[in-house]
């Protein structure tokens, strides 16, 4: 598909339980990941959350819905990003010494002239997430 995206970034860690506490509590996505400006948690349905967020970027195209199930014996959080500048799975997981996240998204067509920059400040962004999430320095 023409905004399709996808990688795989992936990081080793010292302290799998801190970060796994970390990266499963999804309202404070904002601390870790820079591109969420918000992330609330405004319904559960069936073990799955649904979550509005505001994204860091200005504009009235900074706002989406997801839903995202948390799964503590994986140690994976999958969020499906179902409205908004893109839809599609992030899938962020703790396995062993290492913290992983994996994107399969679709952008919406107003971002398409701007796609090779959208993926690499998406994976750039990831990155440091995963950075500040085994390090624990969370975002001002």
């Amino acid at each position: 598909m023409l905004g399709a995206i996808k990688f795989k970034v992936e990081r080793r860690i010292d302290d799998p339980d801190a970060v796994w506490s970390r990266l499963s509590d999804l309202e404070q996505m904002p601390r870790y990941w820079g591109g969420h400006r918000v992330v609330r948690i405004v319904g559960r349905r069936s073990g799955i959350l649904q979550l509005e967020i505001q994204f860091a970027f200005p504009g009235p195209l900074n706002r989406g819905r997801a839903e995202a199930a948390v799964d503590e014996a994986n140690r994976e959080v999958l969020i499906n990003y179902i409205d908004g500048p893109f839809t599609g799975v992030v899938k962020n997981y703790v396995r062993g010494d290492v913290v992983a996240s994996e994107w399969d998204i679709l952008l919406k067509p107003l971002f398409l002239p701007m796609k090779p920059w959208v993926v690499s400040h998406f994976r750039k962004g990831a990155e440091s997430a995963l950075e500040r999430l085994a390090k624990g320095n969370a975002l001002p």
